[in-house]
């Protein structure tokens, strides 16, 4: 009888999986924000814009006006595998565009709002899952760095050296029932009933930033973990010669997985032209529980479902990882043009692969350059925590006539960076290991590159 759900079981599967996931959201990988990437991502303590809702909430205090920015940024992929003949195929990895758009504003009592939404254009909302798959898969990069994101912040100047801020990333996470008809022996089409219950979670943000003398800026962020969290339950219904069994199933993934996160970081004004910002951030990547959907007989599982042959469990041995970024922005107030540039080493939280999974992921460096450009109407700092004159200003000093009445000015950045992976090798050790792939090399580069314009107001 067995041999009938063997073959009963992919049929359900794709029911139940609709449409691999990898673990990352796109901040957590790629940063936010086209100056504070210009920067390597050493963003808590230096942002001014929009972007503040991610790397710090509280700094969104320090959003020199009103903003509306538009964010556009690219990635290209050169990573490859030297698979042997006969081996599984490496995952196809397409360029990608995203889009953010981002909003700060002051408000009354010394409060400040922000968000940011962001989407890729090939295929927002992409979720592709699968079962525990020898399919080499590159662990950070890939579809889900499309999907959509949506962060709000609120910021309050407690002081003029003190401000503090929280905030969120929302994200909508579903309840799948199904409840399926699958004929083994005759040519019956497959009847299913899909039963969807969404509701929304979120991750919480908490900031501060403080600044103890005019040069010196310190800053600190909490982030909760944010997951897509997928709990499917199918009584699915085998019939084997004309007699109906009941066959309970329970999915499990935890999809789009940001991990729990703390950041600390820290700017200073070498000279009023020069910031040096830098920042070190630790992820709790011990606590993903893997990539890959996990198949397991139900709640009150029958003998057949627990009968059923189910992919396995693994231990992918992630680990935590610190980060650590550093960036330098010098101002040529005069014009109004900034020069940027940035570095980070990002250590990989997974070991290289060892057992039946292929995720391939090993420590990348990353460098960095931008610019920016400022023009239109300057405003005054009546608030002394705002860190340092914008490109193009002239710090307390730059009260400018007929401020008072309102102006408008913008602002263009744009990065470029390299993120660059050395080369591994992967050596199957046999014996108890399942062997899926002979030993193979992996790792090379991605680039990324982005402009962002910001329209301001006061």
């Amino acid at each position: 009888m067995s041999r009938h759900f063997f073959r009963a079981l992919p049929l359900v599967l794709p029911l139940l999986c609709p449409v691999t996931v990898r673990a990352n959201t796109p901040e957590d990988i790629l940063g936010l924000g086209a100056r504070a990437r210009g920067l390597g991502g050493a963003g808590t303590a230096a942002t001014d814009d929009f972007s503040s809702v991610y790397y710090n909430p509280s700094s969104l205090a320090s959003c020199p006006n009103r903003s509306f920015t538009v964010d556009i940024s690219h990635t290209a992929y050169a990573l490859t595998m030297d698979a042997q003949p006969g081996d599984p195929a490496l995952e196809e990895l397409r360029d990608q565009t995203r889009v953010y758009i981002g909003f700060c504003t002051e408000l009354p009592y010394g409060l400040a709002f922000g968000m940011a939404l962001g989407t890729g254009l090939q295929n927002p909302m992409t979720l592709d899952q699968t079962t525990l798959d020898p399919e080499p898969q590159y662990l950070f990069y890939g579809e889900p760095l499309e999907q959509l994101s949506i962060m709000v912040g609120l910021a309050w100047r407690i002081f003029d050296e003190l401000s503090i801020g929280v905030g969120a990333a929302i994200l909508v996470n579903s309840l799948l029932t199904v409840d399926a008809t699958v004929p083994v022996i005759d040519d019956d089409e497959v009847a299913a009933r899909l039963h969807w219950e969404l509701k929304p979670t979120n991750a919480g943000y908490v900031g501060v930033r403080y600044q103890p003398i005019e040069q010196l800026q310190l800053a600190a962020t909490y982030r909760s973990a944010l997951f897509h969290d997928l709990d499917a339950r199918a009584p699915v219904e085998v019939e084997v010669a004309s007699v109906p069994l009941t066959v309970d199933l329970l999915l499990e993934s935890a999809a789009w997985y940001s991990p729990q996160q703390v950041a600390l970081g820290g700017a200073v004004n070498v000279v009023p032209e020069l910031t040096i910002t830098a920042d070190v951030t630790w992820y709790d990547w011990s606590a993903h529980p893997g990539p890959f959907v996990v198949a397991s007989p139900g709640g009150d599982a029958t003998s057949v479902a627990a009968a059923l042959r189910y992919a396995p469990r693994e231990d992918y041995g992630f680990h935590d990882v610190w980060v650590p970024r550093i960036g330098v922005e010098y101002r040529f107030e005069d014009i109004g043009v900034a020069v940027r540039g940035g570095f980070a080493h990002r250590p990989s939280p997974a070991p290289l692969p060892r057992r039946r999974s292929n995720l391939l992921d090993a420590g990348t460096n990353t460098v960095a350059v931008g610019g920016g450009y400022r023009f239109g109407a300057t405003r005054g700092r009546p608030h002394g925590s705002a860190f340092g004159p914008m490109a193009g200003e002239r710090g307390g000093d730059a009260l400018a006539a007929g401020s008072d009445e309102g102006g408008i000015n913008g602002r263009v950045d744009a990065y470029l960076r390299l993120h660059a992976m050395g080369s591994h090798r992967v050596v199957r050790t046999g014996g108890d290991v399942q062997e899926v792939l002979n030993d193979y090399e992996f790792g090379g580069n991605v680039f990324d590159l982005g402009v962002a314009l910001t329209v301001g107001w006061f």
